[in-house]
């Protein structure tokens, strides 16, 4: 990999973007049916898979071995170099040829694509001591997970360890820790996706750059509100309308039966929060994390306006001015505000996207770089996912963190958010209202600033067009307009799980529910849940 020049580029160049965009789709009906099978090869390269020779556990004393293609038949018909160079790391990072002593390495895997494309890929491994008993190791732990209600096969177990990296990665905590429980689901994957950003800013050449240090402000003047408990009166909702709220989600509860948890505040207070049923046998509560899904994105988004706000990148920026496979003439408008409002062009199905989950995969833009793209970036609108995947791997160059151990730190510890699982597979509906309150205070909380006001105006939902003046839509930084739901000027997201997070910042009004699944007619209780909420403001 080449080292990567930062640019900060302050201006969005509309002219030039429409060029890009009117020769891109001159050039399109010319490309024939040889681009077609380009594209079709490369999309197929990309989504190739190798690992270490002889699986994930290494020998002790012994050369490491060369990475393989998990079907070489396919990489060689794809590409006329299915080559892997390969390049080892021991836990501090240095290159190496043997593995000297116990413990983790990390294994780095370049090779040429379709058309000469790159392709790059890391992987965590483990070498044991000789005198360490895997078996008795699995047994130990497969107890362990047993007395807490998980029952683990041990030749699953040692399979897993064997043959794939997440259990290279379990087996190498277990290790470490001494046999000690995961202190949270997540964490060890999250920990070893941060050490492989740290290899990647060292092979990109970015290691003599100290990582970005991304912190709240103190605020100078009286603190914002913060979510807390009040009298209703501080409200200005009154206790009819509370009965009548708290009506509709309990018959809500009692049609569809799905574990859920709400909180609603006004001008921070606390208006209602109420949970129902139970979660891995335990009553609900307000506390419980739920998942996320695409509720994450304005977690992300916020992670991002820090980011700006400290001038550290901006939202009309190539996405390529970090990551080298984006830097292209056809990738110049692949922005992050582009990336946010699902602007890419880039297709990226969502089987794909969720086989390959992106919470931890820190070399994921290799894959994406060879998916087609069927417009030019900023010129067409398709919800997804790919775009927020690129800015979260640009973000992590800066911070030399995992995106989600990173946001731990800049967005949640300043708003005293905890009992999270990362990756967004764990945040409760207290958590959630706490970013919502955030919102509605304009990037305030309690005695920090986390943006700016102007950063502020920039992420709520605005006309798309003075940047991308071919996209008539309404689109924030990851939030959309839920004005339909909770009256003019409002915004949020939800994921697929039925996890909602809606702001009305005009009347300071709240909303944040928290669900692993939809449930049974969801679309027309959320609707009647909003319409209680509707009436206590209009």
């Amino acid at each position: 990999m080449k080292p990567r020049k930062r640019t900060y580029r302050k201006t969005s160049n509309c002219l030039h973007g429409l060029i890009s965009a009117i020769l891109f789709d001159l050039l399109i009906p010319f490309a024939g049916a040889a681009d077609s099978n380009a594209a079709q090869r490369r999309e197929s390269f990309g989504q190739q898979l190798f690992a270490p020779h002889g699986g994930f556990v290494v020998q002790l004393k012994a050369p490491l071995p060369p990475l393989v293609w998990d079907n070489p038949q396919v990489a060689a018909k794809l590409t006329d170099n299915a080559v892997i160079r390969t390049q080892w790391f021991d836990e501090d990072l240095r290159e190496v040829s043997v593995a000297r002593k116990p413990g983790r390495y990390f294994v780095h895997g370049e090779t040429v694509g379709p058309e000469g494309s790159a392709f790059h890929r890391a992987l965590t491994c483990v070498c044991v001591a000789p005198e360490t008993n895997l078996r008795s190791v699995a047994r130990a732990w497969a107890d362990a997970k047993t007395n807490s209600g998980a029952s683990v096969p041990v030749d699953e177990l040692l399979g897993s360890w064997q043959r794939t990296e997440e259990g290279a990665v379990q087996l190498a905590a277990i290790l470490e820790s001494n046999g000690k429980a995961e202190p949270r689901p997540g964490q060890w994957q999250m920990e070893n996706a941060t050490r492989h950003v740290r290899l990647k800013r060292k092979l990109m050449g970015l290691a003599t750059q100290p990582p970005e240090v991304v912190s709240a402000r103190p605020l100078a003047d009286k603190p914002a509100p913060e979510l807390r408990r009040g009298p209703l009166h501080q409200t200005g909702i009154s206790a009819s309308q509370l009965a009548a709220i708290e009506a509709t989600l309990d018959d809500w509860h009692t049609a569809a039966g799905t574990p859920n948890s709400v909180v609603i505040a006004k001008n921070g207070v606390i208006v209602l929060e109420k949970s129902y049923g139970e979660h891995e046998n335990r009553p609900m509560t307000i506390h419980t994390p739920m998942l996320l899904h695409s509720a994450m994105k304005p977690l992300m988004g916020i992670q991002l306006a820090m980011y700006v706000d400290r001038g550290l990148v901006d939202f009309e920026q190539p996405i390529g001015d970090f990551l080298p496979a984006f830097d292209s003439p056809k990738d110049r408008l692949l922005t992050f505000r582009a990336g946010h409002a699902h602007l890419t062009g880039i297709h990226f199905p969502w089987p794909l996207a969720f086989s390959r989950l992106f919470y931890f995969r820190t070399w994921q833009e290799s894959l994406i770089a060879h998916q087609p793209r069927e417009w030019q970036a900023g010129t067409n609108y398709r919800y997804g996912v790919v775009g927020i995947i690129l800015a979260v791997r640009s973000l992590e160059l800066l911070s030399g963190r995992n995106y989600w151990d990173a946001m731990e730190r800049e967005v949640f510890a300043p708003l005293g958010i905890r009992d999270m699982l990362p990756g967004g597979t764990g945040f409760s509906a207290e958590n959630l209202a706490r970013i919502g309150v955030l919102l509605d205070n304009h990037g305030k909380y309690g005695q920090w600033e986390l943006f700016s006001e102007e950063t502020y105006r920039e992420i709520i939902p605005q006309s798309l067009e003075p940047h991308f003046p071919s996209v008539k839509r309404v689109y924030g930084v990851g939030l959309q307009s839920h004005a339909s739901r909770l009256g003019p000027g409002s915004f949020g997201h939800g994921g697929g799980c039925g996890t909602q997070l809606t702001v009305n910042p005009k009347h300071h009004l709240v909303f944040a529910m928290v669900r692993n699944q939809q449930g049974p007619e969801y679309k027309e209780r959320l609707g009647q849940a909003m319409d209680a909420l509707r009436a206590c403001i209009e």
